[in-house]
């Protein structure tokens, strides 16, 4: 190493106390110390801390805070209309109640419905497997769900086999009690019982009657959740709804009278990026195909506006949530209770892993029994539920997804609604139409704020900001307020989550501001620690200098009391908003004659060195990509302009006695970690900006020699030539 330049000092030289003078309008690239002339030796309490410390603290995995932080950046735009991804046909379970559409009344199929389904009927994979066993057998007991086509199922198999006589008979059939009077010969029937299906006694006996009179029947079933198929092979069948894009063009073309340029056009527009926003649903029912294409046929013949398709397309998530939380006698039961759960569950953590939607769709449907209820005492079915069910119920799709457990990824099955308008219709039609069941959601939300898995707290905060958007008085006063006045950081850091979300609506945003900007100044210890969070987050105010200014008076408030965490959020704030200004406003605090305002230019510099990007909330576009890059770092490769900034106030933190163990600290996990990291090329450059002096470059080259020498985590040679080459090659006045 001697061929490479002078021997360095054994020990780095730390700066003398009295050395360093206040000059305010000192070059950035050689800025001046913060500590005053004569300034005593500082207490232990007025040290400058290091790298920045997880506000989770000790409650949480190594590696949260990134982890929160992606998954926030992966969430948050959750509840606006995107682009939507094509996934297969999944139906859905009526939530209370037999689904009024495919309830059937007593009498013969009149003959236009019975034309109408020949022409747009699409038969599903295992179509011809079921016309076997009925023309067989004479009964099919067709499983699914309502919603899936299995009744249009049912009546084209029966028309197949009777030529056309196909009656449906009214659910309160008893079908115990049905005899050879009942029933016309060579006729066929199809009936969703509003009561339990027969045992496999009943459906012989049933058999024989339509053997007699040469009949057939299709009895509709629901499987209840866990429901496996293994009772009698000779009647059930499972139904699997037909692809939803043939059951789409059938309606088109007898809307359009079949193919031709309408046709095209309507095809065209099903298929146009903007009106598969607004309807937001990735798959269709037969009865939503159906009134699809009839607006399609409508706006090709110019009966219907491009604004009024896209408003009546938005409607279909929205009366699919109508239709899931409908009142009636059975709404309340437990297992409705257990489906409404679940679909609220996936609302909230859209995206989360199936196990953590699980567990939470069964704590709320503990709130909800309750609330009913407040003298029970609910319980959970064990083996009387599954997750193939519970998915189809809630019109939801299981896929191969990971998540974070400490600082690694994980495989695991994650689950989302087949369609990104469900979870805000959801939340919306319950937080509008059903005041209720505000209590126990808000309830459930708080609890989940205790989850120490970020893909579970984070998703409910973001939907607790979506809540906030719709009903901001009510939602800040029984959820956010609380959790901002909470003495834990996990809540409060919730509490600014809610609140940062809530930022993006026109309606709520400026009332939002006005209360962050409030707390910041009026609030007490608490409340100041949240508007901080928020404001670190970058969109709090209008403008870079108020939301500095806030949190320059958080940080010296009380003597510094909450500095550090308000200096955490300064260094977020420059990962949004990477801006001459901000750098701009550090260097004034550090010229400052107040000890507060220099301790908080300090700490804010040390934090802005060791933040890792990847833990940013809310980084500037430019930053994306930049992994775990060092914040300063980062910056100096996207903003090269601001490099000489950035380490002036890096050469400023290394001067001060104060904050000198922690910036070399910070400099030192540079050193450490730098080999084979893509930021490597962007530290032996940033490295001589630190260069001042002949002093400068010692304190550097004896870092990187003790390092060197390090017995457990050794620089390997060729890191230390780059590095030693490094400062070397910086040139000094």
């Amino acid at each position: 190493m001697n061929a490479q330049g002078p021997q360095p000092p054994q020990n780095p030289p730390k700066p003398q106390q009295q050395q360093p003078q206040h000059q305010p309008k000192a070059e950035p690239d050689k800025p001046q110390g913060a500590e005053p002339a004569g300034a005593p030796e500082p207490e232990k309490a007025d040290v400058i801390g290091g790298p920045a410390a997880d506000p989770l603290g000790e409650e949480a995995l190594p590696g949260a805070a990134a982890a929160a932080s992606r998954v926030y950046r992966s969430t948050v735009s959750q509840y606006g209309s995107g682009t939507l991804v094509s996934s297969g046909s999944v139906g859905t379970m009526n939530f209370y109640g037999r689904q009024t559409t495919e309830r059937v009344l007593a009498g013969p199929l009149p003959e236009d419905q019975l034309l109408r389904l020949r022409q747009v009927f699409k038969q599903p994979a295992e179509y011809d497997d079921h016309l076997d066993q009925l023309s067989t057998g004479r009964l099919l007991v067709l499983f699914g769900q309502p919603g899936t086509g299995r009744a249009y199922t049912a009546l084209s198999l029966l028309d197949r086999v009777t030529g056309g006589r196909v009656s449906r008979l009214d659910p309160r059939t008893d079908l115990d009690k049905l005899d050879d009077d009942q029933i016309s010969g060579g006729h066929g029937y199809a009936l969703e019982p509003g009561a339990a299906l027969p045992d496999e006694t009943g459906l012989d006996r049933l058999c024989q009657l339509l053997a007699r009179k040469d009949a057939y029947a299709v009895l509709l079933a629901t499987p209840e959740p866990g429901d496996v198929l293994s009772r009698s092979a000779r009647y059930h069948r499972v139904h699997t709804p037909a692809a939803q894009t043939a059951v789409l063009e059938g309606h088109l073309a007898l809307e359009l009278d079949g193919a031709g340029p309408d046709y095209e056009r309507a095809r065209a527009t099903a298929l146009d990026p903007d009106v598969l926003a607004a309807r937001g649903l990735n798959d269709l029912r037969p009865a939503e195909a159906a009134r699809f294409a009839t607006l399609l046929a409508q706006h090709t013949r110019g009966k219907l506006s491009h604004d009024e398709l896209m408003a009546e397309c938005r409607k279909f998530a929205e009366n699919q949530a109508a239709e899931w939380f409908a009142g009636g006698l059975r709404s309340e039961t437990p297992e409705r209770l257990r489906d409404a759960a679940y679909r609220i569950a996936v609302a909230v953590l859209d995206g989360a892993s199936l196990s953590a939607v699980a567990e939470a769709a069964e704590v709320l449907a503990w709130e909800l029994a309750v609330t009913v209820d407040p003298e029970a005492t609910p319980g959970r079915p064990l083996f009387s539920d599954g997750v193939d069910a519970r998915l189809v119920s809630a019109r939801a799709v299981a896929e191969l997804g990971t998540e974070e457990v400490g600082t690694e990824e994980v495989p695991v099955r994650t689950v989302r609604f087949a369609g990104e308008a469900l979870a805000p219709a959801v939340l919306g039609h319950l937080w509008q139409h059903r005041h209720n069941a505000r209590g126990p959601v808000l309830r459930w939300l708080a609890g989940l704020c205790e989850d120490g898995r970020p893909q579970v707290w984070v998703r409910a905060a973001v939907a607790a900001g979506h809540l906030c958007r719709l009903d901001l008085s009510h939602t800040v006063h029984e959820l956010v307020q609380p959790m901002a006045r909470s003495e834990r950081a996990p809540r409060r850091l919730f509490a600014a989550t809610v609140l940062d979300v809530a930022l993006g609506s026109p309606e709520v945003g400026t009332a939002i501001r006005a209360l962050v900007a409030s707390w910041a100044r009026y609030g007490d210890d608490e409340l100041r620690w949240t508007a901080g969070a928020v404001l670190g987050r970058g969109r709090a105010t209008g403008s870079v200098r108020e939301s500095l200014d806030l949190l320059g008076g958080i940080g010296v408030q009380d003597e510094g009391k909450l500095r550090s965490a308000a200096s955490v959020q300064v260094a977020h704030f420059a990962g949004a908003h990477p801006e001459a200004q901000t750098l701009r406003r550090i260097r004034a605090w550090l010229s400052d004659e107040r000890r507060p305002q220099q301790d908080l230019g300090l700490q804010s510099t040390v934090y802005l060195a060791g933040l890792p990007a990847s833990d940013l909330w809310n980084l500037h576009e430019d930053l994306e990509g930049h992994g775990n890059w060092p914040l300063m770092l980062a910056l100096a490769e996207v903003r090269p302009a601001l490099a000489p900034e950035l380490a002036g106030l890096l050469w400023t933190a290394l001067q001060t006695p104060r904050s000198y163990e922690a910036a070399v600290e910070t400099v030192s996990d540079w050193l450490r970690r730098s080999a084979d990291q893509p930021w490597a090329g962007r530290l032996e450059r940033f490295l001589p900006l630190l260069v001042h002096g002949h002093d400068d470059r010692n304190r550097l080259l004896s870092l990187i020699k003790e390092l060197t020498e390090d017995p457990d985590q050794p620089l390997n040679e060729q890191q230390v030539r780059r590095l030693w080459g490094a400062v070397q090659g910086a040139s000094t006045p």
